[in-house]
């Protein structure tokens, strides 16, 4: 089974629709901004992390982004943005297409193995509880 089937086949197991993941995701990337107001931006950098959000939420609505907009959704430098895009792209995470209403315009998606990897971890943080009795059960035995 494929990683991304196997992801699928958990979130169903607990009962997890894809709209709970996608607002997760938007109430990571959302909390992930509002740090900005309380400390220096400049202290919290992740942005793989802060793209693959984005290009997970814009996934299920159905959105094409494109690497000028991933670029402002990573809130970095344009060319830390693009040398991270190049860095998910390398490991598989995401792919790089061209559009087909614009030769100027390039898009990125998240791969199947990308997106398997989203749904994977939005679907832990989506049963917390289970989780953390999961590591106690371990600790104890």
């Amino acid at each position: 089974m494929s990683g991304a089937m196997e992801a699928r086949a958990a979130i169903r197991d607990v009962d997890i629709d894809t709209e709970t993941l996608v607002l997760l995701a938007q109430q990571e990337y959302a909390s992930r901004r509002s740090r900005e107001h309380c400390f220096a931006a400049n202290i919290f950098a992740e942005p793989a992390w802060d793209m693959l959000l984005d290009l997970f939420v814009q996934h299920h609505r159905g959105r094409p982004v494109s690497i000028h907009s991933l670029c402002i959704a990573a809130a970095v430098p344009a060319t830390t943005a693009l040398r991270w895009i190049g860095k998910l792209d390398d490991c598989g995470l995401v792919a790089r297409e061209r559009s087909a209403r614009d030769n100027r315009v390039i898009h990125v998606a998240l791969t199947a193995c990308g997106l398997a990897a989203m749904e994977r971890y939005l679907g832990e943080r989506a049963r917390p509880a289970t989780r953390t009795s999961d590591i106690f059960r371990r600790a104890t035995v």
